[in-house]
């Protein structure tokens, strides 16, 4: 006797792909649906390393920020990357008081919508990316829900090039932007060979000149960037998507003893102030709040700095 299985439908890979999109949009309208009016500036420091434990001072600024696309809503959320991208988004969002015609410039946006953002605040926004960028935007079903959840979707003007030769008149932003971009100064693109360490020093000393120059006397520099102890960090996370071929086992991220001298000091010394002044002791790598989702002794962290001429 021979008997029939009934096959189980099962959902093809394009299906349960628009259900997650799906899934995660009602997840951003839910964020809308909670939304709090975002608290006055608090005691949060600008000039600092990443920290766990100080997450929860920027809540209103997560909670504004999810409520924005799928993108933010994404990387607001991930377990993953445990609250580092809510640091690195919410600190600018918690220092600026109003966008309303601020020009801007980010530099290495990559896929991020965060200046979709800031353009749907007021902002006036030029995005700065290679020719070939090393993240494509997300496009087709993604990007028609965006359309649809976002409040406005906002507009960016796309620019070109390389950030060692910005192609703007001096002081034409009144902030630049640049997150999570400047650690990968250590490939050389788009060959992806790897760029020795005192190299990497000389192209970010022009690159930080180059956001200088472009800014306003009185205008603000936003950084976040990596940092390490390689002496005590053994792996990384994010080893399989370092842009290089061939190189050390451990890189992309600046080594924690030099963060200061290389921006901190490097700002103060060309004509800049440090907001509310520097958090920053390269020795707190040591405590699991500051790791970031790369792994032990891998943190990151943010410059905000005001040109005064």
């Amino acid at each position: 006797m021979t008997t029939l299985a009934l096959a189980r439908p099962t959902l093809s890979a394009r299906a349960q792909y628009g259900m997650q999109v799906v899934s995660r949009a009602i997840g951003v309208l839910t964020a809308r649906a909670r939304y709090a009016p975002r608290a006055e500036r608090g005691p949060v420091p600008f000039n600092t390393m990443f920290d766990t434990g100080r997450i929860g001072c920027l809540e209103a600024e997560h909670r504004e920020l999810e409520q924005f696309d799928l993108y933010l809503f994404d990387v607001m959320n991930s377990p993953v990357l445990n609250g580092q991208i809510v640091f690195e988004y919410g600190t600018l969002v918690r220092a600026i008081d109003g966008w309303q015609r601020r020009r801007v410039l980010d530099v290495g946006t990559g896929r991020s919508t965060f200046p979709r953002w800031m353009s749907a605040q007021g902002a006036s926004v030029t995005t700065f990316d290679l020719a070939a960028p090393v993240e494509a935007p997300l496009t087709g079903f993604q990007e028609r829900v965006d359309h649809i959840v976002a409040h406005r979707f906002g507009v960016v003007r796309p620019v070109a090039g390389s950030m060692l030769r910005l192609p703007f008149a001096d002081g034409a932003f009144d902030l630049v932007t640049s997150v999570s971009v400047l650690e990968h100064l250590d490939t050389d693109l788009p060959n992806r060979s790897y760029v020795d360490y005192a190299e990497q020093q000389r192209r970010l000393a022009i690159a930080l000149d180059e956001m200088l120059r472009v800014t306003a006397p009185g205008g603000l520099i936003y950084i976040t960037s990596e940092c390490c102890d390689y002496g005590r960090a053994t792996t990384d996370s994010w080893r399989g998507a370092y842009y290089y071929v061939d190189g050390p086992p451990l890189s992309a991220a600046w080594p924690v003893g030099d963060v200061a001298r290389l921006f901190y000091r490097y700002l103060t010394d060309r004509g800049c102030v440090l907001v509310d002044g520097l958090d920053f002791d390269p020795s707190g790598i040591g405590c699991r709040r500051r790791w970031t989702s790369r792994g032990p002794f891998f943190s990151g962290f943010a410059v905000l700095a005001r040109k005064i001429a």
